[in-house]
């Protein structure tokens, strides 16, 4: 019964999710994940068939990249605030319940573990010697710890289990790092049979641990902690209801905020300015795209690919920022400012230009210390600043013009 309950709650949570995904997952956001992509296997590609034999700092990578992908997933129990009442009577079958979030909540980590190992696997052979066979060994190694890793993130919403799972947590980071070491010094094949005698040893411990009661609000708590990571990726894509903005005073940026005119025709620019500053919606957009984007073009050595990362991030944080416009629709008092209707339409533009023009200079920065060809480094600039010009001229004032039909 509660294991259909889980089912019937999964799916209502898969079609939320594929809601959004169509958002996220638009033409402009695959157009870059698609170019960089090509732009990672392909200089990947030409740096392992540049490495010689039994490459030491390839087998560290690995090892790092290993333990590391024993992190990614989280427990998907899909509790909710009003289980802590209402379920509380069932606690006693919440088990097939949880059993059904532990297995839902293999399948993402069990695909990316796929997807890794099959991507080290030219790093590994070269580095190791190994065939590409020992792939399936190493996707064994990481199913078996991914598993003891989801095990006990179960066992932490239990009450009295938190001093051991972190005991054992540690030891099992510990005892991963032991056998990942192995299977890339010594041989891979022999190793898995270390980690299911691991596991096996694991669940016997698990089978006793569940006997404790449920910690009700930390398993809402960690619920609603992991939903929160997800809606702010989305939130990158489109706005989402279920996470709200908030307001940070920011005194330091006061500063720039005076330097606006107190003028008629300034009302719109100030107020949009303001939103931007001390919001961390839009401000928090920007500052994460950029992040992201510097650290690529920073480790980017191919000219034209570095050139195409610079003028899509540069493009998409335009993008991203056109639903500024529409912010404070929902104040009745933006309706009475006595502005001309396109002063609002005028100040975004403006807004939005100076935006892009920051983070042109940023990229076009990063883009000269990285490159060694220097002039095509000032090429790249200068074209950051021409997208900048033409999205914020010709593109931004279409899109707007639609938005106010």
């Amino acid at each position: 019964m509660m294991r259909e309950f889980y089912k019937k709650r999964s799916s209502k949570h898969l079609t939320r999710m594929m809601k959004y995904m169509r958002y996220v997952f638009n033409d402009h956001f695959v157009l870059v994940c698609l170019f960089l992509l090509g732009g990672v296997g392909f200089y990947y590609s030409q740096l392992v068939k540049t490495l010689p034999e039994n490459f030491f700092w390839g087998k560290v990578a690995a090892l790092l990249v290993f333990i590391g992908m024993i992190q990614v997933g989280k427990l998907a129990t899909l509790s909710e605030n009003a289980d802590m009442v209402f379920l509380l009577p069932k606690e006693k079958q919440m088990l097939d319940y949880l059993k059904g979030a532990f297995y839902h909540s293999l399948l993402l980590p069990f695909v990316a573990c796929f997807l890794i190992a099959g991507f080290l696997m030219p790093l590994i052979v070269v580095s190791t010697g190994n065939s590409f066979t020992s792939f399936f060994a190493y996707v064994l190694l990481l199913f078996i710890f991914k598993w003891i890793d989801l095990e006990l993130k179960l066992q932490r919403i239990y009450q009295n289990n938190e001093a051991f799972v972190k005991k054992y947590f540690t030891i099992n980071l510990v005892v991963a790092f032991i056998l990942f070491a192995l299977s890339l010094w010594v041989t891979p094949f022999v190793v898995v049979l270390g980690a299911i005698w691991w596991m096996v040893l694991g669940r016997v411990l698990n089978h006793r641990l569940n006997q404790e009661p449920l910690d009700w609000e930390k398993m809402v708590a960690t619920e609603r902690a992991r939903m929160h990571r997800i809606y702010q990726f989305i939130a990158l894509f489109t706005d989402v209801p279920e996470i709200t903005s908030s307001v940070k005073r920011r005194k330091w940026l006061d500063g720039l905020l005076k330097k606006i005119q107190t003028t008629s025709k300034n009302t719109y620019f100030y107020l949009f300015s303001r939103g931007f500053l001390r919001g961390t919606e839009y401000s928090g957009l920007v500052i994460r795209l950029v992040v992201v984007g510097g650290l690529v073009l920073f480790f980017l050595k191919e000219n034209w690919i570095a050139a195409g990362v610079a003028l899509l991030f540069t493009y998409l944080i335009g993008f991203q920022l056109i639903p500024m416009y529409t912010q404070f629709d929902y104040m009745v008092m933006t309706r009475l400012y006595p502005v001309q209707s396109g002063n609002k339409r005028a100040s975004v533009q403006k807004l939005v230009g100076m935006i892009l023009i920051v983070v042109a200079i940023i990229f076009g920065i990063i883009t000269l210390i990285t490159l060694s060809d220097k002039i095509f480094g000032l090429f790249v600039v200068v074209g950051l600043f021409v997208e900048a010009f033409l999205f914020n001229r010709f593109y931004l004032p279409n899109r707007l013009k639609k938005m106010e039909k």
